[in-house]
């Protein structure tokens, strides 16, 4: 097949796998463009919509690298970024302003795991005409799905839980009718686009999606639980029943997946590493999604410059990814790595 731009090799195979409900993780989207990262995708929403002399409003949680882009980057063209609490959503709609052109959210919050009122959000959106992108790259589309809600842009980073194999990199940007034709330029424009052979893995990847993360859910309720009787630890995961975090979850999703954040009480930040680092059956690494459980002691560079991040001098944040593994296995691992906690 010759390749030009507007006839990439990958767009027969791969983008009927995102659009539509067979595998079950389809998004139910008017069209899915495929990337070749997930942060590719985050950049392809913002630079289809946003121009110099706008103004975005963005989750104060996001992604490391989308803090940069819309804080620094755009800066740089003249795009003016806000950030917002995503417990207090008087901070997105006493900023919205005649040049505001996009809400961009990420859900739950990146580190530290806030569930936003989605709902609201959409209200607020479409009461000021203001296109929505969505991160949902925890929860994929498997057990919420953006576009279908109300979101304009719906992101997943297919190197995560799309793959699940940890050995191909990708992304998915999901679209209503609405925004497009604005996306389609833009992609063509920078040629933002999946190769085949990655393609050929996602799509692997998403045959198994449902029953995978099913069993990363099962396995992250056992370690949840187990968790939640450690006083040293504040689990930042949707199970505790009188919490607003639950109550937001349970409000949109249909399930949870297996990235679960700690913040773990302690004056000693060395015992803290002691303890990510004792840890047997958890890699440390930052691309969660696979079939193996991973582990990240979240310091700065993680958590970039945050402005509402409720972080106590000695409180400090662990990222668990619950992987496939037996669950009684990864809670022994655990067990035995929480002894150096001081």
């Amino acid at each position: 097949m010759k390749y030009i731009p507007q006839c990439h090799p990958k767009l027969p195979v791969t983008s009927p796998s995102f659009t539509h409900t067979s595998p079950p993780g389809g998004e139910e989207s008017f069209h899915v463009f495929t990337t070749p990262t997930g942060f590719g995708s985050v950049f392809l929403s913002i630079f289809s919509i946003v121009r110099p002399g706008d103004e975005i409003i963005v989750s104060d949680p996001v992604y490391s690298p989308t803090r940069i882009l819309t804080e620094n980057f755009l800066n740089e063209f003249k795009i003016k970024t806000i950030f917002y609490d995503p417990t207090n959503l008087k901070t997105l709609e006493n900023n919205i302003t005649k040049k505001t052109k996009l809400i961009f959210v990420e859900n739950p919050g990146s580190n530290s795991f806030e569930f936003q009122d989605l709902g609201k959000i959409i209200s607020i959106a479409k009461k000021n005409n203001i296109i929505t992108a969505i991160d949902n790259t925890w929860a994929t589309p498997y057990y919420f799905k953006p576009i279908k809600f109300g979101f304009d842009m719906s992101i997943v980073s297919a190197t995560k839980y799309y793959s699940g194999h940890s050995d191909v990199m990708g992304g998915s940007l999901a679209v209503n009718k609405k925004v497009f034709k604005k996306v389609a330029l833009a992609e063509k424009i920078t040629g933002l686009r999946l190769g085949p052979d990655d393609a050929y893995l996602i799509t692997r990847g998403l045959r198994t999606l449902d029953v995978r993360l099913d069993r990363h859910r099962d396995n992250a309720k056992k370690i949840a639980k187990f968790l939640s009787k450690n006083k040293k630890i504040k689990l930042l995961y949707p199970y505790k029943k009188d919490s607003q975090n639950f109550r937001m979850w349970k409000k949109y999703y249909s399930g949870a997946s297996g990235l679960m954040g700690l913040k773990i009480k302690s004056k000693n930040i060395n015992s803290v590493r002691k303890f990510v680092n004792s840890l047997k059956l958890f890699g440390y690494g930052y691309s969660w999604g696979g079939f193996e459980s991973l582990v990240l002691h979240q310091e700065f560079r993680e958590t970039g410059n945050r402005r509402y991040l409720n972080l106590a001098k000695n409180e400090h944040l662990v990222r668990l990814h619950i992987g496939l593994e037996d669950p009684n296995d990864l809670i022994a691992d655990i067990k035995q790595a929480l002894r150096h906690l001081k």
